[in-house]
């Protein structure tokens, strides 16, 4: 093989890659398409003719030729959490001087803050290894998203390897990029005027364009899409120390990704009012959607000690402009049915544009906000989105009415059994309290097979409609006697498909506990207090006979939820439910792996990770912690008792020195542990 060749297809990626950087990042170009498209095709003419030349990173390789079979599950090495709202300037101001109180700091002492558009798109992560990029994953539930390699690589201004601009960087051997996938608005004009053409259904708004886009099995559909996307944080590094989350821009920068240009570094509070205020009035400047403002703390080690919730970061909040209002008419109130029978009108609109959205349906809550707010069918109301996702009506327009609107009156049966309803003495929501009715069936099954309970992939609304319709499951313990030959007949089931079900709910039998309690749709029961209950509780049997008294003992167990607990376990109809469940063989202990094993030297304890470690991951670690009966933080303080670390510490390790903390490194760490 002549070198000239080899020497000729690298300076010809080389070339290539700088285009594309300077056409898709930098919005630069610096030569005619067609002289980019020739660059190209001599690169494909050389490759096709020297085949063992080709690598993952080359230009060449961004869509594959045949479409993927599914998107595998991949755990994130750091939750990607959510973002805590705020829709004042009143309450930023109030978010800085609780960040001050929670550090320490003096309140008059100013605070650097980075704000940053929120784009509305969909949240992505990037995986790179030596500068390769290896793997691109969905947010998914924040612990664990789909991998979307094969779409990510589509996007033409995610580099497929990396490159430094100027010396002040280098390619460090791990790290993970975060950012937002998102449709510009021209882009989702087209894409809907061609969908029309074909008689094809409408994307609603850009953002589910983008998300539909990223889960095509198909790459090369997802290609005809022209996805953008934008840098926000570094996830994930790896020998390397940062500062600042400007200087983490500017690396993400440095390294070939595109940062939104409207990103700022304020000085204090002050500036970040005044810029929220600008973009709220500028927002309808820009060619793809927005919701609000992005506030964070610059400083990586005062966001390192503010640390974070279960759900969010504590030193970053989203400023959520003022959502737009349109108004019309309530052609017809409809009652819905809930998973645990509770009933909700919902009012039928007349379409109207909303958000970028055409709404047609709107929440009504409760019926004591219906009378309330005196909502009537034939009325014209005001409209708007909370948090510019879920349609709401804000208010009744009296002066419209003819004296032709109707009074809704609130329902005396369940709209779908037909059997009684009543409302309980704590809550406002009128509930149908059968548990044959088919409406709740469904919601409950529904329910019981997400990914966040007993995670049955491919028994969706669609496929639960007709089991329950044809009368082949009548609760969700009947899942686990379906048979083939039950689902290949139903629409839109194949033999693929029906094979791929029955082998989901096969493997679906050994959940672990926690996510069976999450499953069984308890109410005021969620994932979370479904798994302190099974850190408590070992078998679903010792649950179901736990008195209230024994469960308000639980630690964020309150007597609300205790009661819902005792009431659901004493159902005649649930008691024969979870027979059925034990019959068909659905695991309902904890798992022996998972089993806690109170350790007397780490009890009670409180640990922070820091760096690499080699025999365990940082997940594994913490979950061995957490299973000896210890606690794990992402922050250093004077309540620390030890500091585990690896592999390029940073700054935690100094921290820990000046508060006396005691340091572990690996081997100490086992032997702690035993």
């Amino acid at each position: 093989m002549s070198s000239t060749v080899k020497e000729k297809i690298e300076q010809l990626r080389c070339i290539i890659r700088y285009h594309d950087h300077k056409y898709y990042v930098e919005n630069n170009p610096e030569i005619s398409d067609y002289e980019y498209d020739q660059l190209l095709r001599e690169l494909q003419n050389l490759e096709s003719a020297h085949p063992e030349l080709i690598t993952p990173d080359s230009p060449t390789q961004r869509v594959a030729d045949q479409p993927i079979s599914q998107f595998p599950a991949v755990e994130h090495k750091k939750p990607m959490l959510s973002i805590d709202n705020t829709y004042s300037n009143e309450e930023l101001k109030e978010f800085d001087q609780r960040i001050k109180r929670m550090a320490g700091i003096n309140a008059n002492t100013d605070i650097e803050y980075v704000v940053e558009l929120k784009i509305d798109g969909i949240a992505i992560t990037l995986w790179y290894e030596n500068g390769l990029f290896v793997r691109g994953a969905t947010r998914g539930d924040g612990f664990r998203g789909d991998d979307v390699t094969a779409n990510l690589k589509t996007i033409r201004q995610i580099p497929l390897k990396l490159s430094v601009s100027g010396a002040h960087y280098k390619i460090p051997p791990v790290v993970e990029i975060r950012g937002e996938i998102y449709l510009p608005n021209k882009e989702f004009q087209r894409i809907n005027e061609e969908r029309e053409e074909k008689g094809e259904i409408q994307f609603a708004n850009p953002r589910n364009a983008a998300a539909g886009s990223l889960k095509l099995l198909d790459p090369r559909i997802t290609a005809k899409r022209r996805l953008k996307m934008f840098a926000y944080v570094i996830g994930y590094v790896e020998g390397m120390e940062l500062e600042s989350h400007v200087q983490c821009l500017d690396f993400v920068k440095a390294i070939g990704l595109p940062v939104n240009p409207y990103t700022q570094l304020c000085k204090n509070i002050d500036e970040v009012v005044r810029y929220c205020r600008e973009w709220d009035k500028r927002r309808g400047i820009l060619d793809y959607m927005v919701d609000g403002m992005v506030i964070k703390v610059n400083s990586l080690a005062l966001q390192e000690q503010l640390g974070a919730t279960s759900k969010a970061p504590r030193w970053m909040i989203s400023f959520k402009f003022q959502p737009e209002q349109a108004i019309t008419r309530i052609e017809e109130i409809v009652v819905q049915v809930g998973k645990t029978g509770t009933l909700t009108p919902v009012a039928n609109l007349t379409p109207v544009l909303l958000a970028g959205t055409t709404v047609s349906r709107a929440s009504l809550h409760n019926f004591d906000e219906v009378k309330r707010k005196d909502v009537r069918v034939g009325d014209h109301v005001v409209v708007q989105k909370a948090g510019e996702i879920i349609p709401q009506v804000v208010k009744v327009l009296e002066e419209k009415r003819s004296g032709r609107e109707k009074v809704f009156v609130e329902p005396a049966c369940c709209p779908v059994c037909k059997g009684p309803v009543h409302r309980d003495n704590s809550e406002v929501y009128l509930r149908c309290h059968n548990p044959l009715c088919k409406a709740q069936t469904k919601r409950r099954i529904q329910y019981f097979a997400g990914r966040d309970a007993m995670d049955i992939e491919g028994l969706g609304p669609a496929i639960i409609e007709q089991l329950v319709d044809k009368g082949l499951v009548d609760d969700y313990s009947d899942i686990f006697s379906l048979q083939y030959d039950d689902l290949v007949n139903l629409e839109r089931m194949g033999k693929k498909s029906s094979s791929n079900l029955i082998s989901a709910i096969e493997n679906s039998r050994g959940r672990d506990l926690d996510r069976l309690i999450c499953a069984l749709g308890i109410h005021n029961v969620g994932l979370h207090t479904a798994e302190v209950l099974s850190d408590h509780f070992d078998s679903l049997g010792k649950l179901s006979n736990a008195t209230a008294d024994e469960l308000e003992k639980i630690h964020e167990i309150g007597p609300v939820v205790a009661q819902s607990i005792v009431e659901f376990f004493q159902n005649k109809h649930t008691q024969e439910i979870i027979k059925k469940l034990l019959a068909k063989g659905v695991n309902t202990g904890k798992l022996a792996s998972d089993m806690p094993r109170k350790s007397s030297k780490v009890a009670g304890k409180s640990f922070v990770i820091t760096g690499k470690l080699q025999k365990y991951s940082r997940s594994d670690a913490e979950k061995l912690i957490k299973r000896l009966g210890g606690r794990v933080s992402s922050a250093m303080s004077r309540k620390t008792n030890y500091l585990i670390a690896g592999e390029d510490p940073g700054s935690k390790l100094d921290k820990a020195k000046e508060l006396g903390v005691v340091i572990l490194d690996e081997e100490a760490f086992y032997l702690l542990v035993g």
